[in-house]
């Protein structure tokens, strides 16, 4: 074929050619006989759907279709418009104004009208005669269609969607590539978030139009998109011999906690690699809870399997993560669950997250052993089919007892070796996951020796293992140790640290990803830090624990010092102080009393049979009850539970805490990366004004 047959799908939008005061309504579309007579009310504005959106989106999307057909012909691209009012229509269908989206719709008032347009059968039949489809939908329009739907292994999807919708797009047959977008992109990118989409697929078309067969490019390798249309900039700039400055940002609130905690950036040069940016990557520990969970009750859902229980990522808009680490001693932990990850078709499907996932083998989990219990072969097959984005070779920790002379360079060669066979049988047996070595060492010149050596060995992404529990005085060395060894194309991980004040050092040193779950675990596993805020104050959780599970309450009933309907009434009445006090019904002395009160029962108990001194939970509660910082947080947890979110209690309060911990960590990460972004530019601006380029 010249060229693949395209398609592009896009939303209608708010912005109309006419838009008359009796223009359609939602109720209009609810009858056809209702619809066809207002219809012809409405004659003189009928136009065809490809005229009747003004919108900027639409605006630059079709400038960039109109690109293609003049250099292509008429038929080289065509496009559906899907249409909260009309439903998945072509750009020639005659239409009358109308005021309805699916932004405004509630989820189920999505899912029920797209069920009445009969979007997702309409949808994949549409798509059905094309090769290459683009689609530049919002996050409740892509919800709309209830993907997946059948697709070819012959066919290509490349969706422009925000980084909240992406959720929505699932594994399909098709090759598919998501570039998400957020607001960070629209600043890179120069343009409006709202038109973003049909911006950047102008900028493709304009691309198109000079080479032609990207298109077949495109449809064959669906991620060459985005190098198209970063290219496509780049050459703009160079064309022009300056780049366009970025308009003076408006003052905002940083998300930071004071200048003096973050550490100081060393006076040594950036390493090669910043531009690369920084992500951050969520362990994966079966850290789920009940969709359906009776807060008032404390009752699951009867009969529920907790396989199906939600991830953090299926609660916000959008994932507080860039990725997803999965360490293969998790998946093995028992046979049902690792059935259960192949029976889903692969990892993506297990977790329903359409991001980046990287694979491990979880070294601490044969930390003892005296060489892994996995061979690459294994392991390689493991990653590709599950369908991982990124595999990590086979590694050996050196640390404590391990990080002896003799044990310690056995582990390093051990770890060395297998990432040379890793890349090795990688290359050789056209695996598709991005393949990631491992460098382990015991001080910055052994780390900085093993990065040098794999990156030697073609490697273009590194992670470091064996650091998670060391200080952040003692990695700092490590990572300058190692900068210069770096290139500009190679990314480097840092296994198991998440320290937000290191964060502008380690990015100055070239870590480029790291993963973490302390920010969730410190919910339940955190003395005093339970729940964590964006000024980076933490608060003690309020603790209540309930008397059917309590073990410091088994004790005392063992003991028949109190019985237990006694426990439950106390128990009770601290939770109804808590929630009365939440809305306001009661003050704040007599809630902490009541609180108070049951935890000295317990402690009384406990105190009998422990002579550890107990801490006074009076402060702490008296801070977090005065402040309510959950009144503040915007977070839908927050939202949504209210004080249920601060009350240490089960497994579905506490870790509905932690996802709220990790949203604070990652909009405190994204906060601090934008900072620094912005002044890394001012001192690019102010090199480029210096050299006399601009």
């Amino acid at each position: 074929m010249p060229h693949p047959s395209v398609l592009v799908v896009t939303s209608c939008t708010g912005e109309k050619c006419a838009k008359p005061e009796n223009q359609l309504t939602l109720a209009d579309f609810k009858d056809p006989e209702h619809l066809q007579r207002r219809e012809a009310e409405l004659a003189e504005f009928l136009c065809t759907a490809g005229k009747m959106y003004t919108g900027m989106q639409h605006l630059r999307l079709m400038e960039g279709v109109q690109l293609l057909r003049q250099a292509l012909g008429q038929d080289a691209v065509d496009v559906a418009i899907l249409s909260a009012g009309y439903g998945l229509i072509e750009e020639n269908w005659a239409i009358a104004p109308y005021e309805v989206t699916f932004n405004n719709m509630r989820v189920n008032e999505v899912d029920d009208w797209a069920r009445s347009l009969d979007l997702h059968s309409t949808f994949e039949k549409a798509i059905t005669p094309y090769n290459l489809i683009f689609l530049l939908l919002g996050e409740n329009y892509l919800r709309s269609l209830t993907l997946p739907v059948e697709t070819r292994p012959d066919q290509t999807l490349v969706f422009l969607a925000s980084n909240s919708s992406t959720r929505f797009i699932r594994t399909l047959a098709a090759k598919t590539f998501i570039l998400p977008l957020s607001n960070t992109d629209a600043k890179r990118y120069r343009y409006g978030l709202v038109g973003l989409k049909g911006f950047l697929f102008k900028r493709f078309a304009e691309a198109v139009c000079k080479d032609a067969e990207l298109l077949k490019t495109v449809y064959e390798e669906p991620t060459v998109f985005q190098k198209v249309i970063d290219q496509q900039e780049t050459q703009l700039e160079l064309t022009l011999g300056l780049s366009i400055p970025s308009a003076k940002k408006a003052s905002k609130q940083v998300i930071k906690p004071q200048t003096e905690d973050y550490l100081a950036i060393p006076p040594c040069p950036p390493a090669p690699n910043v531009h690369l940016g920084m992500q951050y990557y969520i362990p994966e520990w079966d850290d789920r809870v009940d969709p359906n969970y009776g807060f008032l009750t404390d009752t699951l859902t009867p009969g529920r399997d907790p396989y199906n229980d939600i991830y953090a990522h299926e609660i916000y808009p959008s994932p507080n993560y860039d990725g997803i680490l999965v360490s293969k001693v998790v998946v093995d932990e028992s046979k049902t669950k690792r059935a259960r990850v192949e029976a889903a078709g692969g990892i993506h499907n297990f977790i329903r997250f359409p991001g980046q996932i990287m694979g491990d083998c979880g070294a601490f989990g044969y930390i003892k052993e005296e060489v892994p219990p996995y061979n690459t072969d294994e392991i390689l097959e493991y990653y590709e089919n599950l369908g991982f984005n990124y595999g990590v070779s086979i590694d050996h920790l050196i640390v404590g007892p391990f990080a002896q002379p003799g044990e310690r360079e056995k582990r390093y060669e051990i770890t060395l070796k297998n990432a040379e066979d890793f890349i090795k049988k990688h290359r050789e047996l056209g695996y598709t996951f991005t393949p990631m070595g491992v460098a382990q060492g015991w001080n910055p010149e052994s780390y900085a020796n093993a990065v040098k050596e794999v990156i030697g060995m073609g490697y273009d992404y590194v992670a470091l293992g064996g650091l998670a529990r060391a200080q952040t005085k003692e990695i700092v060395p490590i990572l300058k140790a190692i900068s210069p060894h770096l290139k500009p194309n190679v990314r480097l991980h840092l296994f198991g640290v998440a320290r937000i004040e290191a964060i502008p050092v380690f990015r100055h040193l070239g870590v480029t990803s790291f993963d973490s779950a302390s920010p969730l675990r410190q919910a339940w596993l955190s003395g005093t830090k339970n729940y964590h805020t964006l000024s980076s104050k933490t608060f003690m959780a309020i603790r209540v624990p309930p008397t059917e599970r309590g073990l410091k309450i088994k004790r005392a009933l063992e003991s028949g010092s109190v019985d237990l309907e006694t426990f439950k009434r106390y128990e009770q009445e601290a939770l109804d102080a808590l929630r009365q006090f939440d809305v306001g019904t009661l003050d704040l002395e007599t809630t902490l009393k009541t609180v108070l009160t049951y935890s000295k029962l317990i402690e009384e108990q406990e105190n009998k049979t422990d002579s550890k001194k107990s801490i006074d939970l009076e402060p702490f509660y008296l801070e977090i009850l005065k402040e309510k910082p959950w009144n503040s947080c915007k977070c839908l947890i927050c939202q949504e539970l209210g004080i249920e979110t601060v009350i240490f209690r089960n497994n579905d309060r506490n870790r509905r805490r932690g996802f709220h911990n990790t949203y604070v960590f990652y909009k405190r990460f994204k906060a601090l990366l934008e900072e620094n972004l912005d002044q890394g530019s001012e001192q690019l601006s102010r090199l480029k004004h210096l050299s006399g380029v601009l």
